[in-house]
Protein backbone atom coordinates (compact mmCIF):
# COMPACT_ATOMS: atom_id res chain seq x y z
CA UNK A 1 0.00 0.00 0.00
CA UNK A 2 1.18 3.56 -0.98
CA UNK A 3 2.80 5.62 2.26
CA UNK A 4 0.08 8.41 2.99
CA UNK A 5 1.74 11.82 3.83
CA UNK A 6 2.29 12.20 7.29
CA UNK A 7 2.41 16.21 7.11
CA UNK A 8 -0.78 16.27 6.41
CA UNK A 9 -2.37 19.63 7.95
CA UNK A 10 -3.39 19.59 10.97
CA UNK A 11 -6.49 19.88 12.36
CA UNK A 12 -8.97 20.22 15.57
CA UNK A 13 -10.70 17.19 17.09
CA UNK A 14 -14.01 17.68 16.44
CA UNK A 15 -16.21 18.95 19.49
CA UNK A 16 -17.33 15.53 21.90
CA UNK A 17 -15.32 13.29 20.04
CA UNK A 18 -13.12 12.83 23.06
CA UNK A 19 -13.54 9.56 25.18
CA UNK A 20 -13.85 8.91 28.14
CA UNK A 21 -12.25 6.23 30.50
CA UNK A 22 -14.04 4.47 33.36
CA UNK A 23 -11.41 5.00 36.35
CA UNK A 24 -10.94 1.59 38.11
CA UNK A 25 -9.32 2.77 41.59
CA UNK A 26 -7.73 -0.64 42.13
CA UNK A 27 -4.86 -0.80 44.83
CA UNK A 28 -4.86 -4.36 46.41
CA UNK A 29 -2.65 -4.90 49.38
CA UNK A 30 -1.17 -8.12 50.68
CA UNK A 31 -3.57 -10.45 53.03
CA UNK A 32 -2.60 -11.22 56.36
CA UNK A 33 -4.80 -12.99 59.16
CA UNK A 34 -9.01 -13.84 59.98
CA UNK A 35 -11.99 -13.67 62.35
CA UNK A 36 -14.42 -15.95 63.90
CA UNK A 37 -17.56 -16.37 62.04
CA UNK A 38 -20.77 -17.73 62.52
CA UNK A 39 -23.54 -19.21 60.65
CA UNK A 40 -23.49 -21.92 57.53
CA UNK A 41 -21.55 -21.29 54.47
CA UNK A 42 -24.17 -19.52 52.00
CA UNK A 43 -23.75 -17.36 48.48
CA UNK A 44 -25.02 -13.93 47.71
CA UNK A 45 -26.38 -13.21 44.35
CA UNK A 46 -24.26 -10.74 42.53
CA UNK A 47 -27.07 -9.94 39.88
CA UNK A 48 -26.89 -5.97 40.52
CA UNK A 49 -23.09 -6.12 41.77
CA UNK A 50 -23.58 -2.91 43.91
CA UNK A 51 -24.89 -1.17 40.86
CA UNK A 52 -25.83 2.82 40.64
CA UNK A 53 -28.02 2.34 37.59
CA UNK A 54 -27.29 0.85 33.81
CA UNK A 55 -23.83 0.79 32.59
CA UNK A 56 -24.17 3.12 29.71
CA UNK A 57 -23.99 1.31 26.44
CA UNK A 58 -20.85 2.29 24.17
CA UNK A 59 -20.31 0.30 21.04
CA UNK A 60 -17.45 2.20 19.33
CA UNK A 61 -15.92 1.29 16.08
CA UNK A 62 -12.51 0.07 15.28
CA UNK A 63 -10.00 1.80 13.06
CA UNK A 64 -11.44 2.24 9.66
CA UNK A 65 -9.54 0.49 5.93
CA UNK A 66 -6.40 3.24 5.41
CA UNK A 67 -7.59 5.26 8.35
CA UNK A 68 -4.94 8.76 8.26
CA UNK A 69 -2.84 8.99 11.04
CA UNK A 70 -5.27 11.86 12.97
CA UNK A 71 -8.32 9.42 12.37
CA UNK A 72 -6.60 6.81 13.73
CA UNK A 73 -5.48 9.22 16.99
CA UNK A 74 -8.91 10.68 17.39
CA UNK A 75 -10.24 7.28 16.58
CA UNK A 76 -8.51 5.52 19.09
CA UNK A 77 -9.42 8.37 22.07
CA UNK A 78 -12.83 7.92 20.62
CA UNK A 79 -12.64 4.34 20.93
CA UNK A 80 -11.85 4.45 25.14
CA UNK A 81 -15.12 4.81 25.86
CA UNK A 82 -15.72 1.42 25.31
CA UNK A 83 -14.35 -0.34 28.87
CA UNK A 84 -15.95 -3.75 27.38
CA UNK A 85 -13.03 -6.80 27.22
CA UNK A 86 -10.00 -4.45 29.03
CA UNK A 87 -10.80 -1.86 26.41
CA UNK A 88 -10.31 -4.31 23.37
CA UNK A 89 -11.34 -1.64 20.90
CA UNK A 90 -9.22 1.09 21.62
CA UNK A 91 -6.04 -1.52 21.53
CA UNK A 92 -7.31 -1.82 18.07
CA UNK A 93 -5.45 1.25 17.42
CA UNK A 94 -2.78 0.39 19.00
CA UNK A 95 0.59 -1.49 17.01
CA UNK A 96 0.38 -5.14 18.76
CA UNK A 97 3.38 -4.52 21.59
CA UNK A 98 1.49 -1.74 23.05
CA UNK A 99 -1.46 -3.29 22.97
CA UNK A 100 -0.61 -5.20 25.65
CA UNK A 101 0.99 -3.03 27.49
CA UNK A 102 -1.08 0.05 27.01
CA UNK A 103 -2.66 0.82 30.88
CA UNK A 104 -5.72 2.74 30.31
CA UNK A 105 -7.20 3.04 34.07
CA UNK A 106 -3.69 5.08 34.79
CA UNK A 107 -5.22 8.36 34.56
CA UNK A 108 -7.64 10.59 33.04
CA UNK A 109 -6.98 14.40 31.68
CA UNK A 110 -9.61 16.56 32.08
CA UNK A 111 -9.62 19.20 29.23
CA UNK A 112 -11.11 22.36 28.32
CA UNK A 113 -9.87 22.56 24.61
CA UNK A 114 -7.35 20.28 22.35
CA UNK A 115 -6.18 19.83 19.17
CA UNK A 116 -3.77 17.78 17.27
CA UNK A 117 -0.69 19.04 16.23
CA UNK A 118 1.88 17.48 13.47
CA UNK A 119 5.82 17.54 14.56
CA UNK A 120 8.22 17.49 11.97
CA UNK A 121 10.08 14.92 12.54
CA UNK A 122 8.44 11.52 10.82
CA UNK A 123 5.73 9.17 12.54
CA UNK A 124 5.08 12.14 15.50
CA UNK A 125 2.30 14.04 16.29
CA UNK A 126 1.00 15.79 19.64
CA UNK A 127 -2.12 16.17 21.39
CA UNK A 128 -2.30 19.05 22.93
CA UNK A 129 -4.79 20.04 25.69
CA UNK A 130 -5.94 23.10 27.77
CA UNK A 131 -6.13 21.39 31.28
CA UNK A 132 -8.51 21.63 33.68
CA UNK A 133 -7.59 18.93 36.09
CA UNK A 134 -6.60 15.40 36.09
CA UNK A 135 -7.94 12.04 38.09
CA UNK A 136 -5.01 9.48 39.35
CA UNK A 137 -5.21 5.87 39.48
CA UNK A 138 -7.04 6.20 43.10
CA UNK A 139 -9.69 8.30 41.77
CA UNK A 140 -7.97 11.80 43.15
CA UNK A 141 -8.67 14.52 41.12
CA UNK A 142 -6.69 17.60 41.22
CA UNK A 143 -7.56 20.86 39.40
CA UNK A 144 -4.98 22.55 37.60
CA UNK A 145 -4.83 26.81 37.31
CA UNK A 146 -6.09 28.76 34.80
CA UNK A 147 -4.66 28.44 31.41
CA UNK A 148 -2.64 25.34 32.38
CA UNK A 149 -1.48 23.11 28.86
CA UNK A 150 -0.14 19.63 28.53
CA UNK A 151 0.78 17.97 25.56
CA UNK A 152 0.97 14.18 24.69
CA UNK A 153 3.45 12.86 22.37
CA UNK A 154 2.15 10.13 20.26
CA UNK A 155 3.79 8.13 17.60
CA UNK A 156 2.26 6.33 14.48
CA UNK A 157 3.99 2.94 12.35
CA UNK A 158 2.58 1.18 9.15
CA UNK A 159 1.16 -2.70 10.59
CA UNK A 160 0.59 -4.46 7.34
CA UNK A 161 -0.24 -1.00 5.52
CA UNK A 162 -2.14 0.39 7.96
CA UNK A 163 -1.29 3.35 10.30
CA UNK A 164 -1.15 2.64 13.78
CA UNK A 165 0.01 4.14 17.22
CA UNK A 166 3.34 2.76 18.46
CA UNK A 167 3.93 5.11 21.13
CA UNK A 168 0.68 6.83 23.47
CA UNK A 169 0.69 7.75 27.49
CA UNK A 170 -1.55 5.80 29.56
CA UNK A 171 -4.56 6.55 30.58
CA UNK A 172 -7.12 9.21 28.52
CA UNK A 173 -8.28 11.93 28.13
CA UNK A 174 -12.23 13.52 28.77
CA UNK A 175 -13.84 16.38 27.79
CA UNK A 176 -14.75 19.09 31.33
CA UNK A 177 -18.24 18.98 29.32
CA UNK A 178 -18.26 14.84 29.41
CA UNK A 179 -16.67 14.49 32.78
CA UNK A 180 -20.09 15.19 35.20
CA UNK A 181 -21.80 12.98 32.96
CA UNK A 182 -19.50 10.25 33.10
CA UNK A 183 -18.06 10.63 36.77
CA UNK A 184 -19.25 10.50 40.27
CA UNK A 185 -17.69 12.46 42.97
CA UNK A 186 -18.03 10.19 46.38
CA UNK A 187 -16.96 10.75 49.30
CA UNK A 188 -15.21 7.84 51.17
CA UNK A 189 -15.24 8.34 54.95
CA UNK A 190 -12.71 7.60 57.18
CA UNK A 191 -12.87 8.22 61.08
CA UNK A 192 -11.30 11.06 63.22
CA UNK A 193 -8.17 10.13 65.08
CA UNK A 194 -10.78 9.89 68.45
CA UNK A 195 -13.34 7.78 66.25
CA UNK A 196 -16.43 10.70 67.16
CA UNK A 197 -16.35 12.34 63.64
CA UNK A 198 -16.73 10.65 59.95
CA UNK A 199 -13.87 12.70 57.95
CA UNK A 200 -14.57 13.01 53.71
CA UNK A 201 -12.10 11.98 51.26
CA UNK A 202 -13.57 12.74 47.86
CA UNK A 203 -12.51 10.34 45.13
CA UNK A 204 -14.34 10.04 41.45
CA UNK A 205 -15.72 6.78 39.98
CA UNK A 206 -16.93 5.70 36.40
CA UNK A 207 -20.68 5.63 36.75
CA UNK A 208 -21.07 1.89 35.86
CA UNK A 209 -21.24 -1.13 37.36
CA UNK A 210 -18.66 -2.54 40.53
CA UNK A 211 -18.58 1.14 42.08
CA UNK A 212 -19.73 -0.70 45.42
CA UNK A 213 -16.66 -2.95 44.93
CA UNK A 214 -14.47 -0.27 43.98
CA UNK A 215 -15.29 1.98 47.24
CA UNK A 216 -14.63 -0.88 49.40
CA UNK A 217 -11.39 -1.72 47.77
CA UNK A 218 -9.98 2.03 48.14
CA UNK A 219 -11.51 2.54 51.60
CA UNK A 220 -9.19 -0.62 52.08
CA UNK A 221 -5.94 1.04 50.57
CA UNK A 222 -6.31 4.30 52.73
CA UNK A 223 -6.70 7.85 52.35
CA UNK A 224 -5.53 9.79 50.26
CA UNK A 225 -2.06 11.68 50.42
CA UNK A 226 -3.03 14.95 52.78
CA UNK A 227 -5.44 12.83 55.13
CA UNK A 228 -2.58 10.33 55.53
CA UNK A 229 -1.45 10.64 59.43
CA UNK A 230 -4.69 12.81 60.22
CA UNK A 231 -7.48 10.02 59.87
CA UNK A 232 -7.73 6.48 60.86
CA UNK A 233 -9.81 3.49 59.28
CA UNK A 234 -11.19 1.00 61.51
CA UNK A 235 -10.02 -1.94 58.62
CA UNK A 236 -5.99 -3.17 59.06
CA UNK A 237 -3.77 -2.74 56.60
CA UNK A 238 -3.59 -5.57 54.52
CA UNK A 239 -7.55 -6.52 54.28
CA UNK A 240 -8.87 -7.81 50.90
CA UNK A 241 -11.94 -8.92 49.52
CA UNK A 242 -12.65 -12.54 49.10
CA UNK A 243 -13.84 -11.34 45.16
CA UNK A 244 -13.48 -8.47 43.09
CA UNK A 245 -17.45 -7.93 43.31
CA UNK A 246 -19.82 -6.17 46.21
CA UNK A 247 -23.16 -7.78 45.69
CA UNK A 248 -26.15 -5.69 46.23
CA UNK A 249 -29.64 -7.32 46.64
CA UNK A 250 -32.84 -6.28 48.30
CA UNK A 251 -30.74 -2.87 49.38
CA UNK A 252 -28.31 -4.95 51.52
CA UNK A 253 -24.48 -4.87 50.60
CA UNK A 254 -22.76 -7.99 50.87
CA UNK A 255 -19.29 -7.09 52.02
CA UNK A 256 -16.85 -10.66 51.22
CA UNK A 257 -13.22 -10.26 53.14
CA UNK A 258 -10.65 -12.91 52.01
CA UNK A 259 -10.09 -15.64 54.70
CA UNK A 260 -7.60 -14.78 57.47
CA UNK A 261 -8.19 -11.08 56.29
CA UNK A 262 -9.25 -9.83 60.02
CA UNK A 263 -8.12 -13.06 62.72
CA UNK A 264 -6.61 -10.25 65.28
CA UNK A 265 -9.83 -8.02 65.21
CA UNK A 266 -11.61 -6.91 68.59
CA UNK A 267 -15.42 -7.23 68.73
CA UNK A 268 -15.39 -3.28 68.88
CA UNK A 269 -12.79 -3.17 66.37
CA UNK A 270 -14.93 -5.29 64.07
CA UNK A 271 -18.49 -3.37 64.83
CA UNK A 272 -16.49 -0.18 63.60
CA UNK A 273 -16.27 -2.31 60.42
CA UNK A 274 -19.41 -2.38 59.89
CA UNK A 275 -20.25 1.36 60.79
CA UNK A 276 -17.34 2.24 58.41
CA UNK A 277 -18.83 0.17 55.23
CA UNK A 278 -22.74 1.54 56.26
CA UNK A 279 -21.04 5.18 56.22
CA UNK A 280 -19.27 4.53 52.43
CA UNK A 281 -21.69 2.80 50.80
CA UNK A 282 -25.14 4.34 51.98
CA UNK A 283 -24.82 6.83 49.58
CA UNK A 284 -24.98 4.66 46.66
CA UNK A 285 -29.09 5.23 45.80
CA UNK A 286 -29.31 1.02 45.97
CA UNK A 287 -27.75 0.61 49.30
CA UNK A 288 -29.64 0.46 52.51
CA UNK A 289 -27.88 -1.88 55.05
CA UNK A 290 -24.54 -3.60 55.05
CA UNK A 291 -23.27 -7.10 55.55
CA UNK A 292 -19.75 -8.51 56.44
CA UNK A 293 -18.74 -11.98 56.04
CA UNK A 294 -15.36 -14.24 55.71
CA UNK A 295 -15.40 -16.32 52.81
CA UNK A 296 -19.19 -15.71 53.01
CA UNK A 297 -19.39 -16.66 56.33
CA UNK A 298 -21.04 -14.17 58.19
CA UNK A 299 -18.70 -12.17 60.79
CA UNK A 300 -19.19 -12.47 64.34
CA UNK A 301 -19.99 -9.01 65.62
CA UNK A 302 -19.92 -9.92 69.00
CA UNK A 303 -22.09 -8.35 71.92
CA UNK A 304 -22.63 -4.71 72.18
CA UNK A 305 -20.20 -3.33 75.31
CA UNK A 306 -21.06 0.39 75.17
CA UNK A 307 -17.77 1.02 73.57
CA UNK A 308 -18.99 1.94 70.39
CA UNK A 309 -19.95 5.42 69.26
CA UNK A 310 -21.48 6.71 66.64
CA UNK A 311 -19.92 9.07 64.91
CA UNK A 312 -20.62 12.24 63.34
CA UNK A 313 -20.80 13.12 59.65
CA UNK A 314 -20.45 16.69 58.56
CA UNK A 315 -21.23 18.68 62.38
CA UNK A 316 -23.74 21.49 62.26
CA UNK A 317 -22.06 25.23 62.94
CA UNK A 318 -25.68 25.85 64.67
CA UNK A 319 -27.13 29.36 64.30
CA UNK A 320 -25.76 31.59 66.86
CA UNK A 321 -22.53 33.33 65.41
CA UNK A 322 -20.51 35.13 67.24
CA UNK A 323 -19.90 39.15 66.39
CA UNK A 324 -18.61 42.37 67.63
CA UNK A 325 -21.03 45.00 68.08
CA UNK A 326 -20.63 48.77 69.31
CA UNK A 327 -17.04 47.71 70.48
CA UNK A 328 -18.15 44.44 72.39
CA UNK A 329 -18.54 40.96 71.75
CA UNK A 330 -22.26 39.70 71.05
CA UNK A 331 -23.84 36.86 70.04
CA UNK A 332 -25.96 36.96 67.01
CA UNK A 333 -28.74 34.69 65.73
CA UNK A 334 -31.65 36.90 64.31
CA UNK A 335 -29.22 40.31 65.77
CA UNK A 336 -26.75 40.87 68.46
CA UNK A 337 -27.74 39.81 71.71
CA UNK A 338 -25.56 40.25 75.17
CA UNK A 339 -22.89 37.43 75.95
CA UNK A 340 -23.87 37.41 79.39
CA UNK A 341 -21.65 36.27 82.09
CA UNK A 342 -18.75 37.27 79.32
CA UNK A 343 -16.31 40.33 80.69
CA UNK A 344 -16.08 43.55 78.83
CA UNK A 345 -13.24 43.59 75.97
CA UNK A 346 -14.01 47.06 74.43
CA UNK A 347 -10.38 48.23 75.72
CA UNK A 348 -8.91 46.11 73.37
CA UNK A 349 -10.97 47.26 70.63
CA UNK A 350 -11.71 43.41 69.61
CA UNK A 351 -11.53 41.87 66.01
CA UNK A 352 -12.33 38.60 64.70
CA UNK A 353 -13.71 37.04 67.08
CA UNK A 354 -14.16 32.90 67.57
CA UNK A 355 -15.75 30.54 69.99
CA UNK A 356 -16.40 27.04 71.11
CA UNK A 357 -20.28 26.24 70.51
CA UNK A 358 -20.97 26.60 74.11
CA UNK A 359 -19.51 29.61 74.47
CA UNK A 360 -16.32 28.11 77.05
CA UNK A 361 -13.96 29.64 74.94
CA UNK A 362 -13.85 32.72 73.37
CA UNK A 363 -10.90 34.24 71.30
CA UNK A 364 -10.01 37.33 69.56
CA UNK A 365 -7.87 39.56 68.46
CA UNK A 366 -6.91 43.31 69.97
CA UNK A 367 -7.48 46.19 67.45
CA UNK A 368 -3.57 45.82 65.83
CA UNK A 369 -4.12 41.92 65.51
CA UNK A 370 -0.81 41.64 67.65
CA UNK A 371 -2.22 40.04 70.87
CA UNK A 372 -4.35 36.76 70.69
CA UNK A 373 -6.86 37.13 73.99
CA UNK A 374 -9.05 34.28 75.18
CA UNK A 375 -11.94 34.22 77.25
CA UNK A 376 -15.12 33.06 78.15
CA UNK A 377 -18.02 32.07 80.14
CA UNK A 378 -17.03 32.74 83.53
CA UNK A 379 -13.41 33.47 82.71
CA UNK A 380 -11.17 36.67 83.04
CA UNK A 381 -9.85 38.02 79.32
CA UNK A 382 -6.08 37.19 79.35
CA UNK A 383 -3.28 37.36 76.99
CA UNK A 384 -2.69 34.28 74.98
CA UNK A 385 -0.06 35.24 72.84
CA UNK A 386 1.89 38.43 71.55
CA UNK A 387 3.31 38.85 67.82
CA UNK A 388 3.62 41.29 64.63
CA UNK A 389 0.56 40.20 63.40
CA UNK A 390 -1.68 36.84 63.90
CA UNK A 391 -4.61 35.63 61.66
CA UNK A 392 -8.16 35.72 62.96
CA UNK A 393 -8.31 32.74 65.27
CA UNK A 394 -10.30 29.75 64.91
CA UNK A 395 -11.40 26.87 67.48
CA UNK A 396 -11.58 23.21 67.46
CA UNK A 397 -13.76 20.56 68.95
CA UNK A 398 -11.45 19.89 71.41
CA UNK A 399 -10.99 23.50 72.21
CA UNK A 400 -7.65 24.71 71.16
CA UNK A 401 -7.54 28.27 69.77
CA UNK A 402 -5.69 28.05 66.05
CA UNK A 403 -3.68 31.12 64.72
CA UNK A 404 -0.71 31.98 62.43
CA UNK A 405 1.98 34.52 62.28
CA UNK A 406 4.61 35.40 60.02
CA UNK A 407 7.74 33.64 60.55
CA UNK A 408 10.90 34.22 58.78
CA UNK A 409 10.64 34.43 55.08
CA UNK A 410 7.32 32.18 55.86
CA UNK A 411 4.35 31.47 58.21
CA UNK A 412 3.67 29.35 61.74
CA UNK A 413 1.08 27.90 62.87
CA UNK A 414 0.34 26.90 66.68
CA UNK A 415 -2.45 25.92 68.87
CA UNK A 416 -3.42 26.82 72.39
CA UNK A 417 -4.44 24.30 74.66
CA UNK A 418 -8.25 25.54 76.73
CA UNK A 419 -6.60 27.43 79.70
CA UNK A 420 -3.40 27.46 78.39
CA UNK A 421 -1.04 30.22 76.55
CA UNK A 422 1.81 30.86 74.18
CA UNK A 423 4.42 29.13 76.38
CA UNK A 424 1.75 25.34 76.65
CA UNK A 425 0.88 26.05 73.16
CA UNK A 426 1.67 23.37 70.20
CA UNK A 427 4.02 24.48 67.31
CA UNK A 428 2.88 22.28 64.42
CA UNK A 429 5.33 21.06 61.84
CA UNK A 430 4.51 22.14 58.93
CA UNK A 431 7.38 22.95 55.86
CA UNK A 432 5.19 23.96 52.84
CA UNK A 433 4.67 27.24 54.45
CA UNK A 434 7.83 28.73 53.65
CA UNK A 435 7.89 31.30 51.13
CA UNK A 436 3.58 31.94 52.02
CA UNK A 437 2.26 34.42 54.29
CA UNK A 438 -0.68 32.73 55.61
CA UNK A 439 -3.76 35.02 55.79
CA UNK A 440 -6.76 32.90 56.91
CA UNK A 441 -6.67 29.82 58.76
CA UNK A 442 -9.76 27.35 59.98
CA UNK A 443 -9.92 24.34 61.18
CA UNK A 444 -12.57 22.00 59.94
CA UNK A 445 -15.33 21.10 62.34
CA UNK A 446 -13.87 17.68 62.65
CA UNK A 447 -10.98 19.18 63.54
CA UNK A 448 -8.83 16.97 61.28
CA UNK A 449 -8.47 19.24 58.75
CA UNK A 450 -7.11 22.90 58.75
CA UNK A 451 -8.19 25.42 55.68
CA UNK A 452 -5.35 27.29 54.87
CA UNK A 453 -5.13 30.79 52.37
CA UNK A 454 -2.03 32.03 51.68
CA UNK A 455 -0.41 34.47 49.54
CA UNK A 456 2.78 33.93 47.65
CA UNK A 457 4.01 36.62 45.22
CA UNK A 458 0.83 38.18 44.64
CA UNK A 459 -0.65 35.36 43.72
CA UNK A 460 -3.07 33.26 46.54
CA UNK A 461 -3.85 29.58 47.12
CA UNK A 462 -6.58 27.73 48.92
CA UNK A 463 -5.42 24.53 50.53
CA UNK A 464 -6.45 21.41 52.51
CA UNK A 465 -4.20 19.82 54.94
CA UNK A 466 -4.44 17.26 57.64
CA UNK A 467 -4.22 17.68 61.14
CA UNK A 468 -1.93 14.81 62.66
CA UNK A 469 -2.70 14.63 66.28
CA UNK A 470 -0.42 12.80 69.37
CA UNK A 471 -2.65 9.93 70.74
CA UNK A 472 -3.75 12.42 73.57
CA UNK A 473 -5.15 14.84 70.62
CA UNK A 474 -1.88 17.53 70.96
CA UNK A 475 -1.64 18.84 67.65
CA UNK A 476 1.43 18.01 66.16
CA UNK A 477 1.94 18.76 62.13
CA UNK A 478 0.47 19.58 59.18
CA UNK A 479 0.17 17.56 56.24
CA UNK A 480 1.26 18.42 52.81
CA UNK A 481 -2.41 20.44 51.61
CA UNK A 482 -4.38 19.44 48.87
CA UNK A 483 -4.86 22.56 46.23
CA UNK A 484 -8.41 23.90 45.93
CA UNK A 485 -8.08 25.98 42.48
CA UNK A 486 -9.67 29.29 42.55
CA UNK A 487 -10.79 31.06 39.58
CA UNK A 488 -8.96 33.90 38.53
CA UNK A 489 -12.45 35.82 38.54
CA UNK A 490 -12.21 35.46 42.06
CA UNK A 491 -9.05 37.79 42.29
CA UNK A 492 -6.68 36.88 44.98
CA UNK A 493 -8.40 35.39 47.97
CA UNK A 494 -7.69 36.27 51.42
CA UNK A 495 -10.53 34.82 53.60
CA UNK A 496 -12.01 31.37 53.31
CA UNK A 497 -14.78 29.20 55.86
CA UNK A 498 -15.68 25.96 55.88
CA UNK A 499 -19.23 25.96 54.60
CA UNK A 500 -19.49 22.14 55.02
CA UNK A 501 -17.54 18.71 55.74
CA UNK A 502 -16.23 19.01 51.94
CA UNK A 503 -16.82 22.53 51.00
CA UNK A 504 -15.61 26.05 51.52
CA UNK A 505 -16.27 29.61 50.60
CA UNK A 506 -13.35 31.91 49.78
CA UNK A 507 -13.37 35.50 49.00
CA UNK A 508 -10.90 38.76 48.77
CA UNK A 509 -11.48 40.84 51.32
CA UNK A 510 -10.54 44.60 51.23
CA UNK A 511 -11.37 44.88 46.97
CA UNK A 512 -13.61 47.39 45.86
CA UNK A 513 -15.99 44.53 44.78
CA UNK A 514 -15.29 41.01 45.04
CA UNK A 515 -17.38 37.94 44.41
CA UNK A 516 -17.36 35.11 47.11
CA UNK A 517 -16.25 31.77 45.46
CA UNK A 518 -17.64 27.96 46.62
CA UNK A 519 -14.46 25.40 46.33
CA UNK A 520 -14.69 22.11 47.08
CA UNK A 521 -12.52 18.62 45.76
CA UNK A 522 -16.08 17.13 45.02
CA UNK A 523 -17.24 20.03 42.74
CA UNK A 524 -16.56 23.03 40.26
CA UNK A 525 -15.84 25.96 41.38
CA UNK A 526 -19.00 28.29 41.72
CA UNK A 527 -19.21 32.49 42.04
CA UNK A 528 -21.74 33.93 44.20
CA UNK A 529 -22.69 37.71 43.29
CA UNK A 530 -20.52 40.08 43.84
CA UNK A 531 -20.75 43.01 46.46
CA UNK A 532 -18.71 45.99 46.49
CA UNK A 533 -16.14 46.52 49.66
CA UNK A 534 -16.88 42.94 51.42
CA UNK A 535 -15.09 42.90 54.68
CA UNK A 536 -16.03 40.16 56.68
CA UNK A 537 -17.15 36.13 55.75
CA UNK A 538 -18.86 33.55 57.69
CA UNK A 539 -20.72 30.57 56.61
CA UNK A 540 -23.04 27.85 58.99
CA UNK A 541 -24.96 24.82 57.66
CA UNK A 542 -24.01 25.23 53.49
CA UNK A 543 -23.72 27.13 50.61
CA UNK A 544 -27.43 28.87 51.45
CA UNK A 545 -26.19 30.26 54.78
CA UNK A 546 -23.14 32.14 53.74
CA UNK A 547 -22.73 35.75 55.73
CA UNK A 548 -20.47 38.85 54.53
CA UNK A 549 -19.77 41.92 56.34
CA UNK A 550 -19.31 45.39 54.61
CA UNK A 551 -19.27 48.75 56.28
CA UNK A 552 -23.29 49.09 55.83
CA UNK A 553 -23.55 45.87 57.96
CA UNK A 554 -24.12 42.08 58.00
CA UNK A 555 -25.97 40.24 54.54
CA UNK A 556 -27.00 36.98 54.23
CA UNK A 557 -27.17 34.49 51.06
CA UNK A 558 -30.70 34.85 49.48
CA UNK A 559 -30.65 32.99 46.43
CA UNK A 560 -28.66 35.30 43.94
CA UNK A 561 -28.39 37.71 45.81
CA UNK A 562 -27.30 39.64 49.05
CA UNK A 563 -29.67 40.80 52.05
CA UNK A 564 -29.12 43.08 54.72
CA UNK A 565 -29.42 41.73 57.53
CA UNK A 566 -27.97 43.81 60.18
CA UNK A 567 -26.64 47.43 60.33
CA UNK A 568 -23.37 48.47 62.13
CA UNK A 569 -22.07 44.75 63.37
CA UNK A 570 -18.92 43.08 62.18
CA UNK A 571 -17.22 40.14 62.39
CA UNK A 572 -18.78 37.65 62.27
CA UNK A 573 -18.25 33.94 62.73
CA UNK A 574 -19.62 30.65 63.66
CA UNK A 575 -18.59 28.35 66.19
CA UNK A 576 -15.01 26.11 64.74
Amino acid sequence: MRRRNMRAKPRLMRPGTWLVLWLSAVLVLAGCSSIPTVGPVGTASAEHNGDTGEDAVFSPEGPAEDASPQDIIQGFIEAGKGAADDYSVARQFLAPELADTWSPTERVSIYRSSRIVAMPEPDLFQIQLELHGSVDSRGVRTDAPDGSTETFPVRLEEVEGQWRLSAVPDGIIVSLASFPALFIGHNLYFYSSDYEYWVPDTRWFIQRAGIAANIVKELLVGPAPYLQGAVVSAFPAGTTLARDAVPVASGEAVVDFAADSLRDSSDLNRQQMVKQLEQNLRGLNNVTSVKMTVNQRDVDLGKGSGELQSAVADPSAGATQIVVNEGELAYYADGPEPTGDVPSVAEYGPRDPAMFADGSVIAFLDNRQETLLITGTGQDVRVAAEAEKFTPPSVDPGRWVWTSQPSGTGSLVFAVPFGGDRGSAAVLTAPWLEGLTVTELRISRDGTRALVVANQDGRSEVMIAGVVRSPEGVPLSLTVPMKLQVPSKAGVVNRAKWVSEDTVVAVQAGAEEAAPVILGPGRESELLSPKEGIAGLSAGNGIEDIFIQTEEGIFNKVGSSWSLRTEGTRDPAFPG
